[in-house]
């Protein structure tokens, strides 16, 4: 809904949590939700990195070269499963040109392949022998692709992202994944291995759906690619309960002739076709059949700033989106944002051209109420900053999505200590690591000690007693009035009935003379105005 919402509009609330998500006005505000603020600012909270390496290369067949970018991790009935690629052959050859490097992935069968491991902590995690894929002369490993039922030969299978389906047609389907396949020499057509026994079908690269009736076992659903455009990623998919499909979020990379000139004159007159990464939207009814990508997510001129003429400071490598289990119509995305504004000319990438500076990547925040139009967080700050020199992820960061932990956030991630473009050229020092965030901490709205007030639109409640998540200082407080569409104080609920709150509170009710009681305001406009002394305001939900 628009920021220039009518502010007389009642907005239908219910018992929904609400989270602070945009769109953001030019005073700053939720657009949507806040109709005035004093001295309050919309913050963003970054998650904080606990600092330890899990799952690191320490099996044969995961390889020794680098840590592959991509994971997923999934929470199933109280255990972590994790679904992650790896390059089992070594990846960084010291002595050997880049090119001959990095090209060899797609030159043989099996070079980037996927792999299962599971943990009921989400921290000391094992790689079970699923037995589905002899590895040098044993099948005591955690292989799930290749595996002795995929019927096709690929030189790549990664960037799985994996869900519980809700909406499953039988239960050989409870799981979905969709995960990017590459062809032997990348060209799709059908590699013959000089052992008979061997598979010779060959699929293009592109992403493809698979389901699963335990999230082992695996099916192919289609020999169809379902991405009409670049592939090179990891997708983001999901069954949407507000519209009643399936949705992916994935990369495209549409022209951009305004790069054009840049280009022409950076490589002595050759061109090269201008682009920008982009995320796109994409809905199915079936997770076979995909409608047009529509893009959704795009730098902006603030990214352009500073940055060569029809350039910007960054690219979205991937969305990462996906709903926000604790609150309906929340949807919250965790892009990758590559940085590459300078030229370095006296190097070159395996592929030709310069190597692109700084070449990180850190993971910002986006929000959204449809999983259509996204909101930047407030200042575009790191959500998960990259690690001081010297750790693990001091240079680049892949995310995998939101996982709720008793009253935390867990983001689980593979994280290198080497940029983008050196990943291929210098070994690394590479792990997967985890970040962690308060429950609904993403965006708070803040009030120093010298005090400030936050009225939102006319809502539409319904429920008993009105629940908040707030953190005060040792010396800040919280009150709630309790306000007609007019602004006018419901009696019973005024600023001097309240009652104060003062400390650190996931969940504690707001009340009013020793009641929290609101079930007589169920149904009538009500707005809230939220008076803040040194606190952080995360959420607030009517309880039913």
């Amino acid at each position: 809904m628009a920021a220039n919402q009518c502010r007389n509009e009642r907005i239908p609330i219910r018992s929904d949590k609400q989270l602070f998500l945009g769109p953001w006005t030019e005073d700053g505000r939720d657009g949507y939700l806040v109709e005035s603020m004093r001295d309050v600012e919309m913050f963003e909270n970054e998650a904080q990195v606990t600092g330890e390496r899990l799952m690191g290369l320490n099996v044969p067949w995961e390889g020794t070269g680098m840590l592959d970018m991509r994971q997923f991790v999934l929470r199933d009935s109280g255990r972590f499963r994790m679904y992650y690629s790896i390059l089992p052959y070594s990846f960084v050859r010291e002595g050997s040109r880049p090119k001959e490097q990095y090209s060899k992935i797609w030159n043989k069968p099996h070079q980037r392949i996927l792999c299962y491991a599971e943990s009921e902590d989400g921290i000391h995690w094992v790689r079970p022998h699923l037995g589905l894929w002899e590895w040098k002369g044993s099948r005591k490993n955690n292989i799930l692709f290749p595996n002795d039922d995929f019927p096709y030969i690929f030189s790549e299978m990664e960037g799985a992202w994996v869900f519980i389906d809700p909406n499953a047609l039988d239960a050989e389907q409870r799981y979905k994944m969709v995960c990017k396949i590459t062809p032997v020499g990348k060209g799709g057509t059908e590699y013959r291995d000089p052992t008979p026994e061997a598979g010779t079908q060959s699929l293009p690269k592109g992403q493809y759906p698979l389901a699963s009736a335990d999230g082992i076992h695996w099916k192919l659903l289609c020999a169809k690619r379902i991405n009409p455009s670049a592939s090179d990623t990891q997708f983001s998919a999901f069954w949407d309960d507000r519209i009643g499909k399936y949705v992916q979020h994935t990369r495209m990379k549409p022209a951009n002739p305004e790069q054009v000139p840049y280009y022409r004159c950076l490589y002595d007159g050759l061109g090269g076709r201008g682009v920008d990464c982009v995320v796109g939207r994409a809905v199915s009814d079936d997770f076979v059949h995909w409608g047009k990508e529509e893009i959704v997510l795009a730098p902006d001129e603030i990214d352009c700033a500073e940055s060569p003429p029809g350039l910007s400071r960054l690219d979205f490598y991937g969305g990462n989106m996906s709903p926000y289990s604790e609150a309906p119509n929340a949807y919250i995305g965790l892009p990758n944002a590559y940085y590459h504004w300078k030229f370095d000319m006296s190097r070159r990438w395996w592929s030709g051209p310069p190597v692109q500076l700084p070449s990180t990547i850190d993971v910002q925040l986006v929000t959204s109420r449809d999983g259509i139009h996204w909101n930047r967080s407030p200042r575009r700050k790191p959500f998960i900053r990259l690690g001081p020199q010297g750790t693990f992820w001091s240079k680049t960061i892949w995310p995998s999505n939101s996982i709720r932990v008793e009253d935390k956030l867990w983001f689980f991630f593979a994280a290198l200590d080497v940029s983008h473009k050196e990943q291929s050229l210098i070994n690394s020092h590479g792990a997967r690591g985890r970040a962690i965030l308060r429950l609904d901490g993403f965006i708070s709205a803040d009030a120093s000690y010298t005090c400030g007030e936050l009225v939102t639109r006319p809502l539409l409640i319904a429920g008993t007693r009105l629940q908040l998540n707030v953190d005060t200082g040792a010396g800040g407080t919280v009150r709630v009035e309790l306000q007609d569409a007019e602004g006018g104080v419901i009696k019973g609920y005024s600023e001097i009935e309240r009652n104060e709150i003062n400390g650190n509170y996931i969940r504690i009710l707001a009340g009013w003379r020793g009641s929290s009681a609101v079930a007589q305001l169920a149904g009538r406009p009500v707005k809230l105005k939220f008076v803040m002394r040194d606190a952080k305001l995360y959420s607030f939900q009517v309880l039913e």
